[in-house]
């Protein structure tokens, strides 16, 4: 029996008419979920929506069902319905210009934890000084408390961190970065960094190590995704050159600058726009890493050892699966290679 006969395929009927903004009446572009109502917009939409919305009321409500919207966030389930459909029917596809104006609007990266301006209901009495403190929701070090010019108001709305878990202020205006640009995640090391706050037991704060500029890092290891996790392919190529890793990949950042490296294969969101003033989370650095000694090992073939250079590539490359569970195979074929069969042709 084929690979291809042994996986299952499963059809989804959905008319295009749920899959549609109710703000624009266009199928989703970049579609984002507000909770807890669980309906769907166009990503530039609600932020506009939401941009007015801080400007004159106090809570922010469902443009479809004016409940109260507590938190928003990219839904990546749904843009690949959103990317389906537009294929499947082109004549719902907006114009570029369109939808260059719609992602300028766009400011929504990370969930975002909005303000309800409701106190949460409690059963037992507060004490004098427990109904003073309750006035103010410290989901972080700013709200309740100046610190470097800036203290959060009752509809300032809050970014959680993906490393710590603690909230910071979402502020478009401030030249810290609070986004990975790899991945769009929030994380607030650097962000508190530059506040000089530090984790305390109410607000749980990270290292700025988290977020980085490129130029900035170091890297002592080969990271372990590096040749899709292939231990044998790791260990060739820059032992044989008697360099340091950080040398080797300071070389290669200088040709990522210069656009002197394809992109295709950078798994990283906003692959273009990558430089080495670019702030990256740990995760994503380790990525940017791995698909530089790529590049690395692809440039050396004549200064690899023997043992190296005399193996046969393997007919699906880098995109080899057997390399992970069959030890032989992953030592004696050369996966740090195009494909040559396959679908990632």
């Amino acid at each position: 029996m084929t690979e291809e006969s042994c996986k299952k395929q499963l059809k989804i009927c959905l008319d295009a008419e749920h899959a549609k903004c109710s703000i624009c009446l266009n199928i989703w572009h970049d579609v984002v979920t507000a909770a807890p109502c669980l309906h769907n917009f166009c990503n530039g939409c609600f932020s506009e929506w939401l941009r007015r919305s801080q400007e004159k009321h106090s809570n922010v409500l469902c443009p479809q069902c004016r409940a109260v919207v507590q938190f928003v966030g990219r839904n990546h389930f749904l843009h690949n319905i959103e990317e389906d459909i537009l294929q499947t029917d082109s004549s719902l596809k907006r114009s570029d210009e369109e939808v260059a104006l719609l992602d300028t609007y766009a400011t929504i990266k990370s969930p975002l934890v909005l303000n309800t301006g409701r106190k949460p209901c409690r059963k037992r009495a507060l004490s004098p000084q427990d109904e003073e403190s309750s006035d103010v929701d410290l989901s972080c070090p700013q709200c309740g408390t100046e610190l470097a010019g800036f203290q959060c108001n009752p509809n300032t709305i809050h970014l959680q961190c993906q490393a710590c878990g603690g909230m910071m202020p979402s502020r478009t205006n401030s030249s810290v970065p609070q986004h990975c640009l790899g991945c769009d995640r929030a994380f607030c090391g650097a962000y508190w960094h530059a506040q000089r706050v530090t984790e305390s037991n109410s607000h749980p704060v990270c290292s700025h190590e988290t977020l980085k500029t490129i130029s900035d890092r170091t890297i002592t290891r080969i990271p372990l995704l590096a040749h899709e996790s292939n231990r044998h392919e790791q260990e060739k190529g820059i032992g044989q050159m008697g360099r340091t890793l950080q040398d080797v990949i300071s070389d290669w950042i200088t040709k990522l600058n210069n656009r002197e490296i394809d992109r295709t294969r950078l798994p990283l969101n906003h692959a273009e726009m990558i430089t080495a003033g670019t702030n990256l989370c740990n995760d994503c650095y380790d990525k940017l890493v791995s698909f530089l000694l790529y590049w690395f090992r692809i440039s050396m073939p004549n200064r690899l050892p023997p043992d190296a250079t005399q193996r046969e590539d393997c007919w699906y490359g880098y995109a080899c699966r057997t390399q992970h569970h069959c030890e032989e195979h992953a030592r004696k074929r050369n996966h740090v290679c195009r494909p040559t069969k396959g679908s990632h042709m």
